[in-house]
């Protein structure tokens, strides 16, 4: 009997030894574990974010350095954010030797902060260069094409697609001079459904509408959909020229000259498509007029969700705009008529790429 007793006693202080030595380890594992995580590398993408955010609160606690309208620019180094804790040492992050220079912008009303990071083996991409190193200027088939003065995006297959204001985009053309990156909708049915304009027509006594874009409807709508939809992305966009010259449909020059002809006093920020910049993304030759039904061919920017309005008025009818329907054909309807207001806007290409290639599945990102 006392012999089992002893056995059952040395049995628990097995058990006790065995769990002993778990929770040791358990422990052990632990320490070393929070150790590799204080003491683990990071991306220099995570890198970049880790600037901004320290930018952000050092700029709250040293407000004097915020940018405004009379200086609308503020550079703030590494060191800065280092010296005042606001983040660690660089090479303490990263395996790398890094130094940076944050740029604080004052943008429409907004703070756009733009980390630039120079490391022996990484340098932040600017969006812009992005793009352009993943879609070499071409001269066939689908891709980006050198047309105008601008880098325009032509063919049906082209990984043109932007995530941006948590929208998907297509880009539509790029300006080299500056970097501006024009955008449009890439769906319809996000965009509201509405007339371009109702007012009677003293001239030809219709009810269908004026098609005068600076006095229309759709001129209010654009900037209402811009106060209420981009609070939070307005810092990175740019106000760009509108063009409302009116066309013909006989005309086959599409180099702008007869859309901007008549140019807006004042830029914006949101607006639509011009109607040469439709007849452009298309890769069929035959597409040269707002009459060639050839123009539906090989566009990306063909939709078959909806119908939807351009910018560019009728120039034979005061009651006609051009809008483009389900096969990607060119309309000129009356003024009055509903359809999908697919918007563009422009955005600067010097904000920072954060991330994506351009298709559907991974569009491109800006920081």
């Amino acid at each position: 009997m006392q012999k089992i007793k002893d056995i059952m006693a040395n049995k628990k202080l097995m058990y006790m030894i065995i769990g002993g030595l778990v929770l040791v380890i358990v422990l052990i594992g632990g320490i070393f574990l929070i150790f590799k995580m204080m003491g683990r590398k990071i991306s220099y993408s995570e890198l970049e974010n880790q600037l901004y955010y320290a930018t952000e609160k050092y700029l709250k606690e040293n407000d004097i350095y915020y940018p405004n309208e009379e200086n609308p620019e503020t550079i703030i180094s590494s060191s800065d954010l280092v010296s005042g804790k606001y983040i660690k040492e660089l090479n303490k992050l990263v395996k790398d030797n890094c130094s940076a220079e944050i740029e604080v912008l004052y943008k429409n009303g907004g703070y756009a902060i733009r980390p630039l990071l120079t490391c022996d083996k990484y340098e932040s991409r600017l969006f812009y260069d992005k793009i352009l190193a993943d879609n070499p200027v071409t001269d066939e088939g689908n891709g980006l094409y050198d047309l105008y003065e601008m880098l325009v995006f032509r063919g049906d297959r082209v990984n043109n697609y932007v995530k941006f204001n948590g929208m998907l985009w297509r880009i539509v053309k790029m300006n080299p001079v500056d970097n501006t990156i024009y955008l449009i909708l890439d769906n319809v049915k996000e965009a509201p459904n509405d007339i371009w304009d109702d007012r009677y027509n003293t001239t030809e006594e219709s009810r269908h509408g004026i098609n005068d874009f600076q006095v229309s409807v759709i001129s209010a709508t654009l900037n209402e959909i811009y106060e209420t939809k981009f609070n939070n992305a307005k810092a990175r966009m740019v106000p760009v020229d509108v063009c409302i010259g009116k066309r013909s449909h006989t005309e086959n020059n599409n180099d702008s000259s007869v859309e901007c002809s008549f140019v807006l006093e004042e830029p914006a920020f949101v607006s639509l498509l011009q109607i040469n910049d439709y007849i452009n993304a298309s890769n069929d030759y035959r597409c040269n007029t707002v009459d060639d039904m050839a123009c539906g061919n090989y566009n990306y920017l063909v939709n078959k969700n909806g119908k939807w309005w351009t910018l560019t008025a009728d120039g034979s009818k005061g009651t006609k705009v051009y809008s483009i329907n389900y096969n990607g054909n060119i309309v000129s309807d009356y003024a009055s008529s509903k359809k999908f207001i697919r918007y563009m806007i422009a955005v600067d290409g010097n904000n920072l790429y954060q991330e994506g290639d351009g298709t559907s599945t991974n569009p491109y990102m800006m920081k």
